[in-house]
């Protein structure tokens, strides 16, 4: 009887996971060969060769608060989800990033005794971290995308390993000219990029502070030019539709671009962060949360155990761009914070400086891409190749082949 091909059930409920995930197929096609490719995932998942399922890409909003308000959706799909896990059964289940949804699978699996790497792990030292005892329960092993995750996680019970930042795979060269602040801080004309986020429920909850910004900075510098990005035509329209008739500049799927151009972004928080800083960009960062959580993350702050929240601050393990999280979405604070920073001659010129030497140590601190070293990873759990917290990833191609 014919054996089937390998088959991977992989699972990425936003925009940057199916990115993610869709690399992480390629690289998986080049190390094992012939192996089919299922699950949760968007365009990029599919174009790579996966067979979708579900795309949750374009509702991601519902996994991040919208359970609280369409929960029957939500508890129907992950029923169907797990469901799937168990009519496939296929060879190894592969979370990517997001665990409001990927729990859930990655339990079915372990039930099922179906091997599970995680890729891109949770941040729970970041935010309750007693979930890692979760995490430790649920995954075979890790594969992390922050150097420090490997030593906090293999502490906490969970085999984790260290394989690079996806984030910088699909960046091109920086430019040998970055754009010259001086000549913005002293002309004003600044290029300025505002990022609000990919989901639906982050460009609502952003836009109106966005706008209200863009609009103070051309007030302040007439020849300021500020660019919107959007993730696709969809969220581009949404952006449109937000402005109200304004007439801004809205960049659609070129976010790297309009970064590498700009003198500073204003950027909601998470991995673009790190890519303004690749190219060097001074930022204010921000995130909006309600008045629920934000007071649930004062009052319960003994669970938060960094002492900033965007990533580029906790990676460096100081300040070095101002950040406003929680924030409520008060207008006047974020615009005051961002033409005070964009006042700051000396800090623009000490944040480059800091941001570029930040993106470099993640771009160069590992060998491989990350896509292909947690392609290693799989193939290792699949070959039953036992790992230590010092191990450096180890390969089991050919062994799988055999």
């Amino acid at each position: 009887m014919d054996r089937r091909p390998l088959t991977i059930f992989l699972s990425a409920a936003e925009a940057s996971g199916d990115e993610h995930a869709a690399r992480l197929i390629v690289a998986l096609r080049a190390a094992a060969g012939e192996a089919e490719f299922v699950g949760v995932g968007g365009a990029k998942m599919a174009a790579a060769g996966c067979r979708i399922l579900v795309d949750l890409t374009a509702k991601a909003s519902m996994l991040v608060g919208g359970p609280l308000l369409r929960l029957g959706y939500y508890v129907r799909m992950v029923r169907r989800l797990q469901r799937a896990v168990r009519e496939i059964r296929p060879d190894v289940v592969v979370p990517v990033d997001s665990p409001a949804l990927n729990w859930h699978l990655a339990g079915t699996a372990r039930k099922l005794g179906i091997p599970v790497v995680y890729y891109i792990a949770p941040q729970v030292w970041a935010w309750a971290p007693w979930r890692a005892r979760k995490l430790a329960r649920l995954t075979d092993r890790v594969a992390c995308i922050l150097p420090f995750e490997q030593r906090y996680l293999w502490d906490r019970g969970i085999r984790a390993t260290y394989v690079g930042s996806p984030v910088f795979e699909g960046l091109p060269d920086r430019p040998a000219e970055l754009p010259d602040i001086a000549e913005a801080w002293s002309e004003g004309k600044w290029r300025v990029a505002m990022v609000p986020g990919s989901r639906p429920g982050e460009i609502r909850g952003h836009m109106p502070a966005l706008l209200a910004t863009a609009e103070a900075i051309s007030r302040r510098w007439p020849a300021a030019r500020c660019t919107f990005t959007a993730h696709n035509e969809a969220s581009a329209e949404l952006i449109r539709k937000l402005a109200r008739g304004a007439d801004i500049d809205i960049a659609v799927g070129r976010t790297h671009e309009v970064l590498s151009q700009s003198h500073f972004a204003v950027t909601k928080s998470g991995t673009v962060t790190l890519e303004a800083a690749y190219y060097g960009v001074p930022m204010v960062v921000f995130y909006r949360t309600g008045r629920l959580l934000g007071a649930a993350a004062r009052i319960g702050r003994w669970a938060v155990t960094t002492p900033s929240f965007s990533l580029v601050n906790i990676l460096a393990g100081r300040r070095i761009v101002p950040e406003l999280m929680p924030w409520h979405g008060k207008t006047d604070v974020l615009r005051s914070m961002v033409l005070e920073v964009m006042a700051d001659y000396g800090y623009l010129f000490q944040a480059r400086s800091d941001l570029i030497r930040l993106a470099d140590g993640l771009r160069n601190s590992a060998a491989g891409t990350a896509s292909e070293n947690a392609a290693r990873i799989i193939l290792d759990t699949l070959a039953g190749i036992t790992v230590r917290p010092d191990d450096r990833i180890t390969g089991a191609t050919e062994r799988l082949r055999r």
